[in-house]
C-alpha cells in the first residue's frame, strides 16, 4: 500500500501517519507539504491512495485535482480537510474526489474510516445531506446549504445583514461568515454579484 499525503501542516501529517501505520500492513508512506512536491513524487510513482488538503499554499483546490486526474486517474483520492460546508464537499467529490475525512473526526470516526479506506472501500462521514443525489438543475438549490439558501432570498430582498440576523435569529457575526462561504462556493466577490447570480438562477427555474 502507497500512500502519498499532500497537507502542509506537519502535526496533521504526522497524526495520519501514526494512525495508517497501526491499520496498514507495512505502508509506504510519502509526505508533500506542497503541491509541487506531490507532483514530483507522483512524477515518479503511482500511488494507491492521496489524502489531500483543500488549502493548500501552491495551488487551488480545482486546478489541483484536475491535475490528479491526468497523473494519477486510478488513484482512491481522499479530501482531508476542515468541516467544510455541503456545497463545497459536493463540488470536490463531483470533481473526482472519492472519499471524505474530516480533521474533526472522532478517535473512533478516524479508526473506522481508515480502516475502510485501506480496504479500497470508499468513505463518506455519516451525513445524510451528502449522500443525497445532486439536483442537476442550474438553481441555486445545487450550490448552497438550506442556511445559505435562506441568507441567499433575504439577501435578494434587499435586507441588511443586521435585518437577516434579526429574522433568522443569529449573530452579523454568523451572517458574514455564511456570506463569504457563500460568496466563495458561486464565485462572486460581493453582495451586488451574490444577488444577481441568485435572482438569474430563479428566473431559469421560473422560465
Amino acid at each position: 500500500m502507497k500512500v502519498l499525503i499532500i497537507d502542509p501542516q506537519f502535526f496533521m501529517r504526522a497524526g495520519l501517519i501514526q494512525i495508517l501505520t497501526n491499520y496498514a500492513n507495512q505502508p509506504s508512506i510519502y509526505e508533500a507539504d506542497s503541491f509541487e512536491i506531490a507532483e514530483s513524487y507522483l512524477a515518479a510513482d503511482d500511488y494507491d491512495l492521496i489524502f489531500l488538503e483543500m488549502d493548500l499554499p501552491d495551488a487551488e483546490i480545482r486546478p489541483a485535482l484536475q491535475r490528479l486526474k491526468k497523473v494519477a486517474p486510478r488513484t482512491h483520492i481522499v479530501l482531508f480537510t476542515r468541516p467544510r460546508s455541503i456545497s463545497e464537499v459536493r463540488q470536490v467529490l463531483a470533481a473526482g474526489v472519492r472519499s471524505y475525512l474530516p480533521k474533526d473526526s472522532s478517535a473512533e470516526q478516524a479508526k473506522l474510516a481508515i480502516r475502510a479506506l485501506l480496504n479500497g472501500d470508499r468513505h463518506i462521514p455519516d451525513d445524510p445531506h451528502l449522500n443525497e443525489p445532486r439536483d442537476k438543475s442550474s438553481g441555486a438549490e445545487s450550490f448552497l446549504s438550506p442556511r445559505q439558501l435562506e441568507i441567499m432570498q433575504l439577501l435578494a430582498q434587499g435586507l441588511s445583514n443586521k435585518e437577516i440576523a434579526n429574522i433568522l435569529g443569529i449573530t452579523e457575526g454568523t451572517i458574514r461568515v455564511h456570506l463569504s462561504a457563500i460568496f466563495k462556493a458561486i464565485k462572486v466577490s460581493n453582495r451586488t454579484e451574490a444577488t444577481l447570480w441568485y435572482l438569474l438562477r430563479q428566473k431559469k427555474l421560473v422560465d
